[in-house]
């Protein structure tokens, strides 16, 4: 026995060796006994035996289709069986295939499978002119345990069932199982596609709202062109172009963008309502957007970093029917450009 057990462990350690980390099959040397039947003359036997399994990852159901044998020598007999015919005591050579899945996976390593599969066995003596040679159906469920990537020990347990007589033997084994042979290809991750930004702003074309913004435009998360409002119907006091204080904290954000963005310029470009005429609106406006420039040059900014432009009552962005439309129309706009 203790051969035999050697023998065993040469062949995993084989398997083990030859592996380089492909995994197409499993081989599992095995051991283990039997429980035979009450009501058949046997008694239970030492077995080995061996099992090839073809690793299926890409099978949602099944896991393995597993080709197994097992060897029993001078098997018991019972005290009533009275002769054996062509032998002292008969061996057993067994032929199966299984169909293998994996049920619980208790951890990474730790996994519970179970098993249903049919099979051979084949006597080599008659006992009391019994021959129990017979096809079998067999079901059963097993531990096992991954001590390294490809090597692992499997405890199991599968009963049999005779064909003929629907005669019952228990089978239980310790398996050596090592991962063998070519590993079937991972599949290639498809291609992300890929998401052009054609206008050059930073924001991909699938999430720009502007397209075709003008290169050197400073743009928000949408890829519009960012800019800070001053809405002069709150900012500046009617027909002025005083900033009130309530301004001051815009023009302090314009100036601290330009701050951390030193490479940028801002074009300040002031706008009125519709009250008045065209000509006294163009001046008005101009001078709202000096107002914010003298302000941002009192925080710091250099003077060559301001452009502005007066536009009067052009681009309204409310209607001018309304006070509210026209206070929204009151405004200076803060653009940058690189």
């Amino acid at each position: 026995m203790k051969k035999i057990v050697l023998a065993l462990s040469l062949c995993a350690s084989s398997a083990l060796l030859a592996n380089e980390s492909n995994y197409e099959w499993e081989f599992t040397p095995t051991i283990g006994g039997t429980v035979y039947e009450g009501n058949m003359d046997l008694d239970g036997a030492f077995t080995f035996g061996a099992r090839l399994a073809k690793n299926l990852p890409e099978n949602w159901w099944l896991d393995q289709v597993e080709f197994g044998y097992d060897y029993q020598d001078s098997v018991g007999l019972r005290k009533k069986a009275k002769r054996v015919h062509g032998a002292n005591k008969p061996s057993v050579n067994s032929y199966y295939i299984n169909l293998v899945k994996n049920l619980v996976n208790f951890t990474d390593n730790f996994k519970l499978y179970g098993l249903v599969g049919m099979g051979y066995m084949d006597y080599s003596a008659k006992v009391d002119h019994q021959n129990y040679d017979n096809g079998f159906g067999q079901y059963g469920a097993g531990l096992k345990y991954y001590w390294t990537d490809n090597f692992a020990t499997k405890l199991e347990v599968r009963d049999t069932i005779s064909f003929h007589k629907g005669d019952n033997v228990m089978f239980y084994s310790l398996g050596f199982a090592a991962d063998i042979g070519k590993r079937y290809e991972e599949p290639a991750p498809a291609p992300a596609p890929v998401i052009g930004d054609e206008d050059g702003d930073g924001v991909p074309d699938n999430l720009d709202k502007c397209p075709g913004t003008p290169a050197g435009v400073v743009v928000d998360a949408n890829g519009c062109e960012k800019i800070i409002r001053l809405e002069l119907g709150v900012n500046f006091a009617f027909n002025s172009a005083e900033l009130k204080p309530t301004g001051i904290q815009k023009v302090k954000e314009i100036a601290q963008f330009l701050s951390e963005h030193p490479d940028y310029s801002v074009v300040l470009d002031g706008y009125t309502d519709s009250t008045g005429s065209e000509a006294y609106n163009m001046k008005l406006s101009q001078r709202r957007a000096q107002s914010v420039a003298n302000a941002l040059m009192q925080l710091g900014v250099p003077a060559s970093k301001i452009t502005t432009h007066g536009y009067g009552e052009a681009d309204p962005i409310a209607s001018n029917d309304t006070p509210e439309g026209r206070a929204q129309n009151r405004r200076v706009d803060a653009k940058f450009r690189k």
